[in-house]
């Protein structure tokens, strides 16, 4: 005979069992939305490569293509012709703070204008891309990875890492020590791009498991 106690424990434990599955199943398959934001006019060809790269990477990771917005001119530094990074991502921030359509976690702003920010060294340094770590936009730019590069698949092997490794950023991977690891620091040159890989080793992994293949 089965007691008012019992009963309670078979049915209350059984509808939480089942609401653990569903809701592991559904974790499972759930993926970020990222938004891949043009600035200007970029081929549609590259935009693809780039979103195929993210996702072979990032497999939890889903990529929007939205439409291309022009570079905000707050962002210009006219002494250099160039395009202050961090201002771009702070622009990138408020941009899709007032979008009323669908959230994405992750912003990936991408120009073939030279950009730059301030280092230790240098109030205004040239550079591939920039993130904040664990943060929602980043900036990458094309203007750098083409010079000297080899060919197309070239270009486009260099661009894919930078993306990876800014995205990395954003979703909380520092600067790796391990050679070869995507998130190893580029110190400023086009080199260690090239001699680097574009995958993540064991530790950057384990930091960024939740969008990882696992």
């Amino acid at each position: 005979m089965q007691t008012q106690k019992e009963h309670f424990m078979v049915n209350g434990i059984l509808p939480v069992l089942l609401v653990l599955l569903f809701s592991t199943q559904a974790n499972s398959q759930w993926k970020q939305p990222v938004a891949l934001q043009p600035f200007g006019t970029i081929e549609n060809q590259l935009l693809q490569q780039v979103v195929d790269g993210i996702e072979k990477s990032f497999c939890k990771v889903e990529v929007d293509i939205r439409p291309a917005i022009p570079l905000p001119e707050s962002a210009y530094y006219k002494p250099r012709n160039r395009y202050r990074a961090e201002k771009l991502l702070d622009y990138l921030e408020s941009y899709y703070a007032l979008q009323k359509k669908k959230k994405y976690v992750k912003i990936i702003g991408l120009t073939g204008k030279d950009i730059s920010t301030t280092t230790e060294q240098y109030y205004d340094w040239g550079i591939f891309g920039l993130a904040y770590l664990d943060a929602g936009p980043c900036v990458v730019s094309t203007f750098r990875l083409k010079r000297n590069a080899k060919s197309g698949k070239h270009f486009m092997e260099r661009l894919i890492k930078v993306v990876i490794h800014e995205l990395g950023h954003t979703f909380g991977a520092s600067h790796c020590p391990v050679k070869g690891c995507v998130m190893e620091d580029a110190r400023g040159t086009i080199k260690t791009v090239d001699e680097g890989g574009v995958e993540f080793c064991s530790r950057c992994k384990e930091k960024l498991f939740r969008v990882l293949c696992r």
